[in-house]
């Protein structure tokens, strides 16, 4: 942990990051787990998550909020995905990423239409291509920015624009065409 304090330049930042990484380290390390199958490759993983945490220390507002979870969850898998992808050469099917609905208080109705709605939306966006589909995750779940998303992924923060662009376009025609099949269908 003292390679990733040294990282940091405030006392709040070192205290933030070492709270963060206390709370969901061995969540982050279940999260890889799942993923790679391989207890030491989950740790690489884990570590290499809270590396980049360190450059995106700023995005975390409140620790222990479900989006603080949401972001390192999405850290973990895009750097698991990045370990399985060396070892493997090639992309990683999207059916092997587990998502979570998450529970809101309104009423049953209500809930069972946004559970309807959010579950298509999510396998609309685990049909993306991987690397689509993370860029997408971080814009919009975690609203970072193109450089941030580079940063991140190790890309240049012009080929984030553009995955982020072809993601947007492709969801919006797998959208389209089930609006078209419900309207068919009455």
């Amino acid at each position: 942990m003292l390679l990733y304090l040294s990282v940091l330049d405030t006392q709040e930042e070192k205290d933030k990051f070492t709270e963060i990484y206390e709370r969901y380290q061995h969540f982050c390390w279940y999260v890889a787990n799942q993923q790679l199958g391989d207890a030491h490759l989950a740790e690489d993983a884990v570590q290499e998550a809270f590396l980049a945490l360190t450059r995106h220390l700023h995005k975390v507002e409140d620790v222990d909020s479900p989006r603080t979870k949401k972001f390192l969850m999405t850290i973990v898998k895009s750097k698991a995905i990045d370990i399985l992808r060396k070892r493997k050469g090639g992309e990683i099917p999207a059916e092997e990423l587990k998502t979570d609905i998450p529970d809101s208080g309104r009423d049953l109705l209500d809930q069972y239409i946004t559970k309807e709605n959010y579950n298509y939306l999510i396998s609309c966006i685990l049909e993306l291509d991987e690397a689509y589909r993370v860029v997408f995750e971080c814009k919009y779940v975690h609203q970072m920015s193109d450089g941030e998303i580079a940063q991140l992924l190790n890309i240049t923060p012009k080929l984030a624009n553009v995955r982020f662009y072809r993601a947007r376009k492709k969801l919006q025609e797998m959208l389209e065409k089930e609006v078209a099949a419900r309207a068919g269908k009455r």
